[in-house]
C-alpha cells in the first residue's frame, strides 16, 4: 500500500506552466534575450526548466549572466497579476482527491523546482496548503530536476522508502528525477499541450476527475503485478 503521494507543482497542482513560460519570455526580452532561440537540454522548450537551469542555458547561448535573485523577484512581483488575468484556481477534482487521501491517512507532499516564495504564493492562490505535510522547493536543494536530489530530500524528510511513495509529474524532466530517486511515477497530462503519455511512467492520468484513492491503489497494484 502506498504511504505517501508526492506532487510536482507547476503543471500538476496548478495550470501555470504556459503563463510562467510567457512571463519568463517577457522578462528575458528586457535583457534582449529571445527564449525561443535558446536550446533546451531537456527538449521541452524550457517549460519544465528550473530557473537555475533556464538562466544557465541563457548564459551558455547568449553569454549573458542574469542575476538569479533579481529575475526571481521580478517574476514574483507579477505572479498574482498573472493568476488573476488567467483566472487560475484549484481543480475541484484535485481537491476531492487530496481530501480522500487525507481520510485514508496517506501523506501528501510537494516537490517543486520553483522557489519557496513562488510556491507559497501558488498554494495561497489555490487554497490547498493544509493538505501537504512536506514541501520541498528549489530553494531547499542544490541540484534541480532531472537530478533526483529534490525527491531524495523529500524521502528523507518523510522518512519513507521510495517503494512507499508514488509521484505525479507532468514533464520528462520530473519523471527522470522521480525514477532516479527510485519511485514510481504517474504521468499527468491535463495541462500539457501535447497531451501525450510521458515515457517511463507506470500510468497516465489525463485529469483529476479520473483518479481517486481506490483507482490509485488499483493502478499501483496492477503495475506491481507486471514488474
Amino acid at each position: 500500500m502506498v504511504k505517501a503521494v508526492i506532487f510536482d507543482m507547476d503543471g500538476v497542482l496548478i495550470d501555470s506552466v504556459e503563463l510562467g513560460h510567457i512571463r519568463r519570455k517577457k522578462i528575458l526580452a528586457q535583457y534582449n534575450v529571445d527564449l525561443d532561440a535558446v536550446p533546451d537540454p531537456q527538449g521541452e522548450a524550457h517549460r519544465a526548466a528550473s530557473l537555475k537551469s533556464l538562466l544557465s542555458s541563457v548564459e551558455n547561448h547568449y553569454g549573458i549572466r542574469i542575476d538569479y535573485d533579481e529575475f526571481a523577484r521580478i517574476s514574483r512581483e507579477h505572479m498574482h497579476e498573472d493568476f488573476q488575468t488567467y483566472e487560475i484556481s484549484s481543480d475541484p477534482g484535485l481537491v476531492a482527491f487530496l481530501k480522500e487521501l487525507r481520510q485514508h491517512d496517506i501523506i501528501c507532499a510537494i516537490v517543486s523546482s520553483g522557489l519557496r516564495e513562488g510556491v507559497d504564493i501558488k498554494l495561497e492562490v489555490l487554497g490547498i496548503k493544509q493538505y501537504f505535510s512536506t514541501i520541498i522547493t528549489g530553494t531547499d536543494v542544490k541540484e534541480h530536476k532531472p537530478h533526483p536530489e529534490p525527491y531524495l530530500h523529500a524521502l528523507k524528510k518523510l522518512d519513507l522508502a521510495p517503494s512507499d511513495c508514488v509521484i505525479f509529474e507532468d514533464s520528462v524532466t520530473g519523471v527522470k528525477a522521480g525514477q532516479a530517486a527510485g519511485c514510481r511515477v504517474i504521468g499527468f497530462t491535463q495541462y500539457n499541450p501535447s497531451k501525450e503519455p510521458l515515457p517511463g511512467v507506470v500510468a497516465t492520468i489525463k485529469n483529476w476527475s479520473e483518479i481517486n484513492y481506490n483507482t490509485l491503489e488499483r493502478l499501483l497494484s496492477d503495475t506491481s503485478k507486471t514488474e
